[in-house]
């Protein structure tokens, strides 16, 4: 079972490029056919009056304004300075993030990835229970200070290494913006006009080629990590399982099951284990069942620290001999694990060893409350 990663080191902060562009997807709930959504979620008043015709097409767009994308309620939680280790975040650097956390979850909803409370006129509904004890407004906060310590941290990493972006990066910025001014004219609107219905009053392309260019620094930061990071044998020296998954929560819906359900997954899994004699077998069992629907999965994965839910991920990094079985439980259910070999790391799964070994040591360093942020 993979592990799914909620730490938002950068969360898709490449928005410049094709920045809220028109047309990439469409949104099940738009209120009009011709309504079209950005990569992010946010919506973009097309008007759907529009006409043309394959000789001489005219397209006329309606200006937007902030207030289409987000509703009072998000704007009021929006426009706040932030002190970070140092590095002091604008309420346009704010509104950035904010826009991302908020787009990214928008794009969750709509796509019946996740459920959010949502307002009657189709906003994130900034008081409503995300759990029992967090808004929604709070949740993107959190989000949000987040995505802030992570860049800190690592423009921190590229200043000691005196990281610095070529002209290869600068110009592939400059053709972002470029991008992003057409479609700022598509709008009949100049890009800082165009900027400001999604960032905020004070939004201009200065701001925003600033914050774009800490992005690129943080991927030169993060690429420089793994290039450099010294691998020990132990490492790169990574097991082989396969796992049967009898599962203790509802495919459907993640919930998890009644104990009675959770009672007979605990003992298909060891009715199993104790059926069969060789690995071949094994997999044929699986097969049918997986089939049949009693399992979740029967798969093989070659392992990288971080990459499997935490139990799982102990089992397989603990010594082990060919043919070693076991079951181990997780929040998923009962896996049937089998070793099956030890195999060197490819150049794909050294990179994601050491961007692991990054995250860790980000994750302690703000921990630590080094990085703690300071609101004014």
């Amino acid at each position: 079972m993979k592990k799914l990663k909620i730490c938002s080191i950068l969360m898709a902060m490449v928005m410049v490029t094709g920045m809220f562009m028109a047309g990439c997807k469409k949104s099940e709930t738009s209120a009009s056919a011709d309504s079209s959504a950005s990569d992010t979620g946010i919506s973009l008043n097309v008007d759907p009056d529009t006409t043309g015709s394959d000789t001489g097409l005219t397209i006329s767009t309606a200006p937007m304004t902030f207030e289409d994308n987000f509703d009072a309620a998000a704007i009021a939680e929006m426009n706040k300075i932030v002190n970070v280790h140092g590095t002091q975040f604008s309420a346009v650097d704010y509104n950035f993030y904010f826009a991302n956390e908020y787009a990214q979850m928008m794009s969750m909803y709509m796509y019946g990835q996740a459920s959010f409370p949502v307002t009657a006129a189709g906003f994130l509904d900034m008081s409503g229970q995300l759990t029992p004890t967090k808004t929604v407004a709070q949740y993107l906060q959190e989000l949000v200070v987040s995505d802030m310590q992570g860049e800190v941290y690592l423009l921190d990493y590229a200043k000691s290494k005196n990281l610095s972006l070529d002209e290869t990066i600068l110009k592939s910025i400059d053709d972002q913006f470029a991008e992003t001014k057409k479609t700022a004219e598509g709008y009949n609107m100049t890009i800082d006009q165009y900027l400001q219905t999604l960032y905020g009053p004070e939004a201009s392309e200065k701001a925003l080629r600033a914050i774009l260019q800490r992005y690129e620094t943080i991927n030169l930061a993060m690429k420089h990590y793994v290039e450099e990071y010294p691998f020990t044998e132990e490492e790169t020296k990574l097991p082989t399982v396969y796992h049967v998954l009898f599962p203790t929560v509802d495919l459907t819906n993640g919930g998890e099951l009644p104990d009675d359900k959770k009672a007979e997954a605990k003992k298909s899994a060891e009715d199993f284990k104790a059926g069969f004699t060789d690995f071949d077998t094994m997999k044929t069992k699986a097969e049918e069942l997986k089939t049949a629907g009693t399992v979740a999965e029967a798969s093989q994965y070659t392992v990288s620290r971080g990459q499997m839910v935490k139990e799982f991920e102990e089992w397989c990094f603990t010594p082990h001999q060919v043919g070693d079985l076991d079951i181990v439980q997780t929040q998923y259910g009962y896996h049937v694990m089998y070793f099956v070999e030890y195999v060197d790391a490819d150049g794909e799964q050294k990179s994601s060893i050491a961007y692991a070994k990054l995250q860790d040591e980000m994750e302690e360093a703000i921990k630590s409350g080094e990085y703690d942020p300071k609101f004014s």
